[in-house]
């Protein structure tokens, strides 16, 4: 047998082991204790074996268990935690996110659920439950994982104290017990120890799974399951079958979750956030201080893998970045509300995380779409985070300077492990803002966008990043698919070598870069020099892009590009205009002219000659000029590409304008002497800058002054 045949061969062996809708009519009246101990003898057994019969009030479950009573004993198990004050467990759960509960409980209750802007009908299985394993009217793998990650339970816990209707303790028992009588451990036979034992590099998505993904588990446990059994402990409603197969499935998780988990990846951070709480806020396991401790090791270990030094996580998606830190944070407020503190390094790693998404804020305090991100508010997040840490610049940042104190370290900021600047003009919500990109390409989520440059100015974004779309296709990077062309290089503004965009690069950064050598902030302006060498796809030979970019505050950039090619190359140059500019072109020069608010006129200099054409909303023969700033919905953005054939190793540069209203002409007058690149730029008789900047690394040659 061929090593192809066997290959297929397993594939459908995988695919045919994936999970089957599991008939069994009978669950819907399992409601009580002895009808549960009848239909699922062996899960309670196991629980009970695995329960401390010397933790404080065990003694008469196990009194029972002794005479061998088992019912007496379960219905005994069920009176300890109706009796107990465990109301700190229900302070952990998170803020609802949604802002209309009753619409999206009663959604709930009518067996719909809200994913990415819209409801959706969960089908039903013969056995008349939901159909777990289903991914939606799109076929799309993340609509399975949200539907088993359970968060929209909350939204049934915040309508139960809104209302005081028990109709939404009656849906989540109907819910609960349908997927945990649904949902044993998988069997030992089961494709999905193929992925958890890293059999021939398997995903997820190879076998279909959307259901036992250890990161819903860790969700399942550490942001709904635990709240919602002690907030319905007084609902009648909330049956004895549901409390104690909850008590059945928490402790499979826990133990499935302490054997298999990631490491060096946020969902490590999801996974240990629900180990954890499910030790601390059922301690009555006999494995519930050692889930608990194992999972603040290991949080305390990923705090310092996950994290640079610069307070930046290593995937660089600011998404993840806020993902990750949720984790770390809950981690910590648990063990906090359980009565244990963490050491104070471990907090002061959160701070220098909080200290990344204040300072990386648009002005309007929405976070760069840098990687796999949508275009998120930061501020109520930063500002309930620097009253926390005693940190009023973060305040200041949030409210563009209204509030708090004024940041000692400046206006800009360079993460220098991220490998990301962050270039201010002010603090207003109207200033100057600059994302640039020299970092590694990141341990997860990667886009491929190294060099990229994003531009916001007069409060409106002007040069954007094309955000993420979706994940279906998750690891492509072709861009004749959405997916693809959303982690490409084609959404970005970089580069594409013979119709080709970057290959990935080194996963982590080996050392930071350094100021005063890679980058400066003064007064008035800031400058950065990064380097693309790892090669475009597809494409043979040699190709270095490097790229230096000058911000004069409040006025204008100059983007210096280098090809270095052991070969002739076709080059596209790529400018990403955010959605609603209009764009037109002005000779060589593209320029945005909308009647009202910013614009923003770029200017290629240097004596290559372009061919120029704008293209918005393309979808073949490859994706084009589309724009996503929250998943799952995308817009045309017009994108303008500059394309010139090269015969060997070229310099060129842009210099690119902004103003609220109307971009004015600027004269540029492109010198080189001394071997930089120096150019007088000027607006009438409002300003004139000489400029000059090397075309290697150094930055004691940049000299920028005004007359």
């Amino acid at each position: 047998m061929s090593r192809y045949l066997f290959f297929a061969l397993l594939c459908l062996y995988l695919i045919s082991c994936s999970k089957k809708d599991r008939d069994n009519s009978e669950w819907m009246d399992i409601k009580s204790a002895e009808s549960l101990w009848e239909t699922n003898t062996v899960r309670l057994r196991t629980m009970l074996k695995s329960l401390n019969y010397q933790h404080p009030g065990l003694d008469q479950v196990h009194a029972y268990l002794v005479d061998k009573d088992t019912l007496s004993a379960l219905e005994s198990l069920i009176g300890y935690y109706g009796n107990i004050d465990r109301s700190w467990v229900i302070t952990t759960m998170e803020k609802q996110p949604f802002e209309d509960v009753l619409r999206m409980a009663n959604a709930i209750a009518a067996d719909s659920m809200y994913f990415e802007m819209k409801f959706s009908s969960i089908p039903s299985t013969p056995y008349q439950g939901w159909k777990w394993n289903y991914t939606g009217p799109e076929a799309d793998d993340e609509f399975g994982y949200t539907l088993n990650g359970h968060r929209y339970v909350l939204a049934l816990l915040a309508a139960r104290e809104e209302t005081q209707s028990v109709k939404y303790s009656e849906v989540f028992d109907r819910l609960i017990r349908d997927w945990i009588i649904h949902h044993p451990l998988p069997e030992a036979t089961d494709s999905i120890y193929l992925v958890l034992n890293s059999v021939n590099n398997l995903d997820y998505r190879d076998i279909g799974e959307v259901e036992w993904r250890t990161i819903q588990a860790g969700q399942r446990l550490g942001d709904t399951w635990p709240q919602a059994f002690y907030v319905f402990q007084n609902d009648k409603e909330f049956s004895e079958a549901a409390r104690l197969l909850m008590l059945c499935s928490i402790y499979e998780q826990a133990e499935y979750l302490r054997k298999y988990h990631k490491r060096g990846h946020n969902w490590t951070t999801m996974e240990m956030n629900g180990l954890a709480l499910a030790g601390l806020a059922f301690p009555e396991f006999r494995e519930a201080d050692d889930w608990a401790d194992y999972a603040l090791e290991v949080m305390s270990e990923e705090i310092n893998r996950q994290v640079y030094p610069d307070g930046v996580q290593t995937e660089i998606s600011t998404k993840t970045q806020w993902v990750a830190l949720q984790r770390f944070e809950s981690l910590a407020e648990n063990f906090y509300k359980a009565g244990s503190k963490l050491p104070k390094p471990y907090q002061k790693r959160l701070e220098e995380m909080y200290n990344y998404l204040a300072f990386c804020m648009r002005p309007d305090g929405h976070q760069p779409l840098n990687s796999d991100a949508d275009r998120e508010d930061l501020r109520e997040r930063v500002v309930a985070a620097a009253t926390k840490f005693g940190r009023p610049d973060w305040v200041w940042v949030a409210t563009n300077g209204q509030w708090g104190e004024m940041p000692e370290k400046g206006l800009s900021i360079t993460f220098p492990w991220a490998g990301i600047h962050i270039m201010r003009s002010g603090w207003e919500a109207d200033a100057g803002w600059t994302f640039f990109d020299n970092g590694p390409y990141g341990t997860g989520h990667q886009h491929r966008d190294k060099l990229h440059l994003s531009i916001a100015a007069f409060g409106k974004d002007l040069l954007v990043d094309g955000g993420r779309y979706t994940h279906q296709d998750y690891f492509s990077f072709d861009p004749t698919v959405w997916r693809g062309y959303f982690r490409s290089s084609f959404s970005h503004n970089v580069i594409l070598v013979d119709g080709k965009g970057q290959r990935g690069g080194s996963t982590r950064a080996s050392s930071p870069l350094i100021a005063d050598h890679d980058y400066v902030h003064r007064p008035g302006f800031d400058y950065a020099y990064g380097v693309f060498s790892d090669g475009f796809e597809e494409v043979d030979g040699t190709v270095v892009h490097s790229r230096s970019v000058l911000y004069v505050h409040d006025q204008l950039w100059i983007v210096l590009d280098q090809i270095k090619t052991d070969k002739p190359r076709e080059l596209q140059v790529l400018w990403h205009y955010a959605p609603g500019c209009e764009v037109m072109m002005d000779g060589m020069e593209a320029l945005s002219v909308n009647d009202v608010g910013a614009n923003l006129r770029i200017m290629p200099v240097g004596t290559l000659g372009w061919n120029t054409e704008i293209v918005s909303g393309q979808e073949a023969p490859i994706k084009q000029g589309w724009y996503s700033g929250t998943y799952g919905v995308r817009e045309p953005n017009p994108t303008v590409i500059y394309s010139t054939p090269i015969s060997g190793s070229v310099t060129f540069a842009w210099v690119i304008v902004a103003a609220n209203g109307a971009v004015p002409p600027v004269s540029v007058e492109f010198l080189e002497k001394w071997g930089l690149f120096s150019a007088s730029i000027s607006e009438g008789d409002r300003y004139r800058y000489d400029i000059t900047m090397p075309y290697e690394k150094d930055v004691s040659k940049v000299w920028v002054s005004s007359r």
